[in-house]
């Protein structure tokens, strides 16, 4: 029995360390959810040059209650093959600013109501593009479906109003302004009902 005893604590103790670290992993924040599609047009005097990408990943921050997007600027591919291959990656400084960040409010109500139907609302959203955050208030569509919530948005944002700068070989072809389009962008919940 005494030879027994010894082995038994150390794998009391190694149940109760798995079991802790369990407890605190389900704690952290939500994970993202991938494969979502944002389209960036970045505005000209006489056209428009559009930007998509489908790698944008998005998750709900309960601490903050806002929706966490993030878009990898390299990922930005024209929609038409006039438009040169790099402009996004240079217009938004891609290599020093890899990410462009947007953050939306998306209070617990708006995810746990279950509404079928689009809802429509303002919300306030931070953008985080080259270096400097901006806020400003949108409309958002809002959806839930089982344990997703779909959200969808258009906005325009001025260059100028980030300090942000064009590089000199495309001051001619651009304005300054930029517009945002998300459509049906999905976020899935572990434990929404």
């Amino acid at each position: 029995m005494k030879n027994k005893l010894p082995i038994v604590y150390p794998m009391l103790v190694l149940l109760l360390c798995i079991g802790t670290f369990n407890s605190f992993a389900q704690q952290g924040p939500a994970a993202y959810t991938g494969s979502n599609r944002i389209i960036i047009a970045l505005e000209g005097p006489t056209s428009m040059y559009e930007f998509m990408s489908r790698q944008m990943i998005v998750r709900h921050n309960k601490a903050t209650q806002k929706l966490e997007c993030v878009i990898p600027v390299s990922t930005l591919i024209p929609l038409n093959d006039t438009i040169p291959a790099d402009m996004a990656f240079e217009v938004l400084f891609g290599a020093k600013y890899p990410q462009l960040y947007l953050n939306i409010d998306a209070p617990l109500q708006i995810i746990s109501s279950g509404n079928l139907t689009p809802e429509t609302v303002k919300r306030i959203i931070s953008i985080g593009l080259q270096g400097v955050n901006n806020e400003s208030a949108i409309p958002v569509a809002f959806t839930t479906e089982n344990n997703a919530l779909y959200f969808s948005t258009n906005f325009e944002i001025m260059l100028d109003n980030f300090q942000a700068s064009l590089p000199v070989k495309y001051l001619p072809y651009l304005t300054g302004r930029m517009q945002v389009s998300i459509d049906r962008a999905r976020w899935v919940s572990r434990d929404m009902r």
